[in-house]
């Protein structure tokens, strides 16, 4: 695969991109729990414990803030035309602070748009691993891509 801007054309099923590593940290992933999901188990470490986790865990909304942040060093930031769906989320195993977590997106299925054929439709199997290899979260996303311009020549 080149390094180069990637567009639906050059993507094809079985191909394999990874991305990271993102270390958590213990006062960002605070901070944000504290705005946008102020669960005990997301704030106080001994409540957390009282639920089984070792410490303080990301909310899902923040391990998919750490996605986006990945998934925004892709090649195919001028391609993408936006996303059409996220199936079969799962969050199988706590994120905590101190985690480094990394990316890998496979493609499992492409085809032409049937309405404009300028476009693309991908589907990707998305996994984020944490430095033990466990999955944290996991999901089938859906997108639309540009595809590439023919040449003028």
């Amino acid at each position: 695969m080149t390094t180069a801007s990637l567009y639906f054309d050059d993507i094809a099923p079985g191909d394999v991109f990874t991305f990271g590593p993102y270390s958590i940290v213990r006062d960002e992933m605070l901070a944000f729990n504290r705005q946008w999901d102020p669960l005990p188990m997301h704030l106080d470490a001994a409540e957390a414990q009282v639920r089984g986790y070792r410490d303080v865990t990301a909310s899902g909304q923040y391990t998919l803030c750490v996605k986006q942040a990945l998934l925004n060093k892709a090649p195919w930031h001028e391609a993408v035309i936006g996303a059409l769906a996220h199936d079969e989320m799962k969050f199988p195993r706590p994120v905590y602070p101190g985690d480094t977590l990394s990316l890998t997106i496979e493609c499992l299925t492409k085809r032409v748009s049937r309405s404009k054929s300028s476009r693309g439709i991908l589907k990707f199997a998305f996994h984020l691993f944490n430095q033990n290899n466990d999955i944290v979260l996991s999901y089938v996303h859906t997108s639309m891509f540009s595809r590439r311009q023919a040449s003028p020549y």
